[in-house]
């Protein structure tokens, strides 16, 4: 019922029944409660559309509800081990991804490759279906233990930073906390996010966990709440941070624009393709 890659002490086990990666780390120590999934939303900003209020058509929200988003589903369609280019082993796990049952809306396909060394490599390709454009993010979430606290990145910081509006930020080497990431916007909403991250670590009190590198770069957010927590809040008093920790690994995410009551996000912000290709690797800290 799984499929094993082991280089050293280290291994990655994937449940064939649902081609998700159930566990990396040395034998033993599993750094993952769940591995990574496409992740195609956000909590909508105030500029995506005030979600109180009834949307004008040209706002981007509504769009995005007709495609379900908020409700996305995932269904293996394969998982498999194949030969890699250098003759190692590569788990290849194809997935459908729908909010509205139609499940040709996006197709994500993760390539697995555990190299000598023990670091994971995955590399990742979206397609998105017929009709289905201007999404809010293209990228995969995880959820990691309550104990992976503390928070390192080599990127733009120390403040939220998005592909429009970081102008403000300077690439360099920051320390933070999960817990200090969360931004309490009045109404709750899509906060904390970095770019051009070249790398980051989530570790405990000892200085153990994961460290994600990206290849060369990745966007990311850590946080105590999922979008969907965020995005049925109506105030910062109604949320209650989990335990655990949210991390979304993005190729990109959708610019914020200033349409709460200006302009929409510029064209050259928005993921307007029909297809990303993006890789990033998991290593033990």
């Amino acid at each position: 019922g799984q499929i094993v890659l082991r280089a050293g002490d280290v291994e990655a086990v994937f449940e064939r029944e649902n081609g998700l990666l159930a566990a990396f780390g040395r034998q033993g120590k599993n750094l993952l409660l769940r591995g990574p999934q496409l992740n195609v939303w956000r909590a909508a900003t105030d500029n995506d559309g005030i979600k109180l209020m009834e949307q004008p058509e040209w706002k981007v929200l509504p769009r995005w509800l007709a495609l379900g988003l908020p409700e996305l589903r995932h269904r293996l369609d394969a998982i498999r081990l194949v030969e890699g280019e250098d003759g190692a082993p590569v788990v290849e796990v194809v997935t459908n991804a729908a909010g509205r049952k139609k499940w040709s809306d996006f197709t994500h396909v993760q390539r697995f490759s555990l190299l000598p060394g023990g670091t994971l490599s995955v590399d990742n390709e979206v397609r998105l279906g017929d009709g289905v454009s201007d999404v809010p993010r293209i990228g995969v979430s995880l959820v990691l233990p309550a104990a992976l606290e503390s928070l390192a990145w080599f990127g733009r910081g120390p403040w939220e930073n998005y592909s429009d509006r970081k102008a403000s930020t300077l690439v360099g080497r920051y320390q933070s906390t999960v817990a200090e990431q969360y931004v309490p916007y009045v109404m709750p909403q899509e906060n904390g996010h970095k770019t051009d991250v070249r790398w980051l670590t989530l570790t405990d009190g000892k200085g153990h966990g994961v460290r994600v590198s990206g290849a060369p770069t990745i966007e990311f957010s850590a946080s105590h709440f999922t979008a969907g927590d965020l995005f049925q809040a109506r105030h910062t008093y109604e949320l209650a941070p989990r335990p655990e920790v949210y991390l979304n690994l993005d190729m990109a995410q959708r610019g914020l624009g200033t349409a709460s009551c200006g302009p929409d996000t510029l064209p050259q912000y928005c993921l307007l393709q029909p297809y990303y290709r993006f890789a990033y690797r998991l290593s033990v800290e």
